[in-house]
């Protein structure tokens, strides 16, 4: 829950522009009253993500997420209600209060602590490889791999030095917490809890940056040979591995510009084609492509490129990446480079624009798929081995959305396979029929269960406040009890016995972060379909109580039936009565 001043929330929430902010993470194009796009957080091919400039709200009507300026970034972020605030109050310049830690709802959280900390590791690790003498031996090695001085200022690579006592006594001085450093990665306790020391020990490192380009994470490269060869930072609180991507926060501007990205695995694979003037790439921190990366990426394009080393570890991990890719509906193709040359190699070998050169002309991904399946089978003369290819391939050709372009294909795999057109047609079809459906998210099926009088009543009391005066004294809790807004009408109610009004803005302050604000936002965004009358309110509260003491009836009717199986003459009586008295409210609510 917030725990901030509402005038503080109110004065953060209007220093931000909702249409200017949802531009910086997708692309907006104006349709009509709304801005229109592909939502950031679920797979669509459709644009269902609108942006209402007017009422400063967001709704997407695919997975039913709504609602205002804090809402967006709590979820694009990952944020907390509170850190939002403070996230979109730096974007603004503004100076928050300090939050009260005996208000209703108020959260300690130390992530300022931790960022300040990773900064400072990461200002210290670049001096040590600059300015002491046991950085030479890194800088020799990256001397040597081609990594230029100003590519070491621009990613503040750095040095961890061997000892393990050399950083956490320095931040420790500069009056950082022990359970700081613990909490982002960067001291580690000895088995026995006796004994604190560094996490990295005698390595190059290479700062992980989230996308605004603060420091989260390292990786940390031996240069002497010894196991393992890459060290990372653990998941922290600042950290998720799965949902960041090496270099983003440099690279977002180039791939919104080319209009695709290029992935690659190592830091090495990002950093020397970038020096080299190849901005529009990332790298998947050494691990294998997640979803969350994949829509981590797809806020700033939906086409990508994959590069990845062309060992079989490296073509493995190509294929597994176009899974998902696809799932999160981009447009992709595949890099191939020569064997033995991963992308650092190779562009050190022959440069940036060769690496350009077929980043340009890379395969789609279909074809890459096909060449790899054949690569696998072996000989083609055996038929089994046919089949096994066309089986390999089938999956991906079902999932291309145009007739045109699977026949195109079709006929190519089977001019390449040898086999009669006809056959393999008829096999994507199949697979094409086998495809799987998308579930929607919860909060979407709230709002469309919403029953039509309930969404109708909300929008009336809560967009129309004069309303409230009318409608909300004949009301009570029962009347609300199990429907999706039952929550909303609640505190419309509760604000009104104070003596106040309920708007929208009120409802999505009191409910932010809670699927509530989705419901919000979806009544708020959708068109009311009649006029704002008392007569119309009233009305839709009566269908309300119609169903709800309908549904109480059918209830009833079924114990009766359960007692006069068990001759239970005394519930028998009292039930009938309570039957005679909820018929007489429904003929009473039918003459209204």
């Amino acid at each position: 829950m917030p725990f901030f001043e509402d005038h503080v929330l109110d004065e953060v929430r209007n220093s931000v522009n909702i249409v200017s902010l949802v531009s910086e993470y997708v692309s907006l194009r104006k349709r009509g009253r709304n801005h229109l796009a592909r939502c950031p957080f679920h797979n669509e091919k459709t644009p269902s993500f609108n942006v209402n400039e007017e009422k400063q709200i967001f709704m997407c009507f695919g997975c039913g997420l709504g609602g205002d300026v804090f809402k967006f970034i709590m979820q694009i972020e990952h944020l907390s209600f509170p850190e939002s605030v403070r996230f979109l109050a730096e974007r603004s310049g503004i100076r928050l209060p300090e939050a009260s830690s005996t208000h209703p709802g108020a959260v300690v959280s130390n992530s300022d602590t931790l960022r300040r900390a990773m900064a400072e590791a990461v200002a210290t690790y670049h001096h040590c490889l600059r300015h002491t003498d046991e950085g030479k031996s890194a800088l020799r090695y990256l001397a040597d791999r081609g990594i230029t001085e100003e590519t070491i200022g621009r990613f503040s690579l750095g040095y961890s030095p061997s000892g393990g006592n050399y950083l956490v006594p320095l931040l420790q001085k500069k009056g950082f917490p022990l359970q700081a450093l613990e909490d982002c990665g960067l001291a580690k306790r000895s088995e026995d809890g006796n004994r604190i020391y560094d996490s990295f020990r005698g390595r190059v490192m290479f700062p992980i940056t989230d996308v605004q380009g603060r420091p989260v994470a390292f990786g940390a490269r031996a240069t002497d040979g010894r196991p393992p060869k890459y060290l990372n930072s653990p998941e922290t609180r600042l950290y998720n591995k799965s949902r960041n991507l090496f270099g983003l926060s440099f690279a977002k501007d180039a791939i919104r510009e080319r209009g695709y990205a290029i992935l690659v695995e190592g830091y090495m694979d990002f950093v020397i084609p970038f020096q080299q003037g190849v901005h529009n790439l990332v790298a998947s921190l050494g691990t294998s492509l997640t979803p969350q990366q994949v829509e981590l990426l797809g806020r700033y394009t939906h086409e990508a490129v994959v590069s990845y080393d062309p060992d079989s570890a490296g073509l493995a991990a190509a294929q597994r990446s176009l899974d998902l890719f696809l799932e999160g509906d981009f447009r992709v193709k595949v890099l191939r480079l020569p064997e033995g040359q991963d992308p650092d190699a190779f562009v050190r070998a022959s440069g940036a624009d060769a690496y350009r050169e077929r980043a340009e002309a890379a395969v789609p991904y279909l074809e890459f798929v096909l060449e790899a399946a054949i690569g696998n089978q072996g000989a083609l003369d055996d038929p089994k081995n046919k089949i096994q290819v066309m089986n390999t391939v089938l999956p991906y050709l079902a999932r291309l959305p145009s007739a045109v372009e699977r026949s195109e294909y079709v006929f190519r795999f089977a001019r390449r396979l040898g086999i009669e057109d006809r056959q393999l047609l008829a096999e994507t079809k199949r697979a094409a029929q086998q495809k799987r459906g998308r579930l929607g998210e919860e909060t979407m099926a709230r709002a469309v269960s919403m029953r039509t009088a309930e969404k109708k009543l909300l929008q009336l009391l809560v967009g129309h406040g004069e309303l409230q005066e009318h409608i909300l004294p004949l009301c009570c809790r029962q009347d609300f009890e199990g429907l999706a807004g039952e929550k909303i009408f609640a505190a419309l109610l509760e604000e009104f016995d104070r003596g106040g009004r309920s708007g929208f803005t009120d409802l999505h302050r009191r409910f932010a972060g809670e699927p509530e604000q989705d419901l919000l936002a979806h009544l708020e965004m959708e068109e009311m379909p009649e006029s704002p009358s008392p007569g119309t309110a009233e009305s839709s509260l009566n269908a309300l109580r119609t169903m709800r003491l309908t549904a109480y009836k059918q209830q009833i009717v079924l114990k009766i039936a359960e007692a006069a199986e068990r001759n239970d003459e005394e519930t028998l009586t009292h039930l009938l009565e309570q039957r005679v008295a909820v018929d007489r409210e429904l003929v009473g609510l039918s003459s209204k």
